[in-house]
């Protein structure tokens, strides 16, 4: 008589614990966000309020769209400390260009993009083509980028169109429009990394740039799609930066540059490239959205949102072991 012995299924608890293990920064940033809300909503009425939420989403549509080009140039084993004076530059150029030149918004919105696209372009050339060091090629550019800023207004500019306010303002049941759009684009890039060739060769290149080439992926055109990828995106930044101000101003978009590091970091992007999901870095988003909010409500300064930014950073960077390959 034969006994037939069946293998159990792993359970759906099983599998859930095997993924929690697998991506622990995941986990622990939107934990962290929970207790944050929860915990906040609980202190005050007014971050309860659902207006406030969706001001929450808006005011993170700057960071987020800095982070997913970031965790692309980091994926690919590079950093990127020029987007925030791409975003800088590329705002208040459009803003000079409207209010100045008289040009109509439709022709300066995507000339900015391309403007970002073509600085991304050149500092992706450069680090493929001379094996340049990407942290210090990018600061580089950032105070490149810095004296431009100054060139193009040493202070605010003119009020911008209205056209280019209703950016901020418009909305569908009243759900903004750029909170829709950013939701749309934070999809596109889950799908790019997840699901495209260009995805799949950005973590190779990242993992090892040799065993990449010895299996075929042009190395160096993975990585300037990077950086041209954060250029833009760092580009999209200013200019809703420049829409939700209504002016451009030389001090825009401080600090960007950090905070995608930051986000994309805390959220299990690996700072040797080659690991880290974009899960985590919408949630690292939203947590450092989250914390600013406070921030702003309970009237602390900057300076202690900061601290509390690089405090961060560091446990992160403990806690989730980024390890360099050998």
């Amino acid at each position: 008589m034969t006994t037939v012995t069946h293998t159990a299924a792993p359970s759906t608890g099983g599998r859930a614990a095997r993924w929690a293990g697998r991506n622990a920064a995941v986990v622990l940033v939107f934990a962290v966000t929970a207790i944050l809300v929860v915990g906040a909503s609980f202190m005050s009425e007014t971050f309860r309020d659902p207006d406030n939420f969706v001001d929450i989403l808006r005011q993170s549509i700057p960071l987020a769209l800095a982070t997913i080009g970031q965790l692309f140039v980091m994926l690919a084993g590079g950093t990127d400390m020029s987007v925030g004076m791409i975003a800088r530059v590329v705002g208040l150029g459009a803003a000079v260009a409207m209010t100045t030149a008289g040009l109509p918004p439709y022709l300066v919105m995507p000339l900015g993009l391309a403007v970002g696209a073509l600085l991304g372009l050149i500092n992706g050339a450069i680090v493929a083509r001379f094996s340049a060091q990407p942290f210090i090629l990018t600061l580089g550019t950032m105070g490149i980028l810095y004296g431009v800023a100054l060139a193009i207004s040493d202070g605010p500019t003119k009020l911008v169109p209205m056209s280019v306010l209703q950016i901020y303002e418009m909305s569908i049941w009243s759900i903004p429009l750029c909170v829709l759009a950013m939701g749309v684009v934070w999809l596109i890039a889950w799908w790019a990394l997840a699901r495209s060739h260009f995805g799949r060769a950005t973590y190779a290149v990242g993992g090892s740039p040799v065993v990449a080439r010895l299996a075929g992926l042009n190395s160096n055109r993975v990585i300037v799609l990077c950086y041209v990828l954060s250029g833009l995106t760092s580009a999209a930044a200013g200019l809703f930066l420049l829409a939700r101000s209504g002016v451009g101003n030389p001090t825009m978009a401080i600090g960007l540059e950090f905070q995608s590091i930051v986000a994309a970091a805390i959220g299990g992007i690996s700072l040797y490239g080659g690991r880290g999901s974009i899960l985590g870095a919408f949630g690292a988003v939203l947590l450092v959205t989250v914390i600013s909010n406070l921030f702003d409500l309970f009237q602390f300064s900057a300076y202690w949102q900061n601290l509390a930014l690089g405090v961060i950073v560091v446990l992160a960077v403990a806690i989730h072991k980024s390890e360099k390959p050998r």
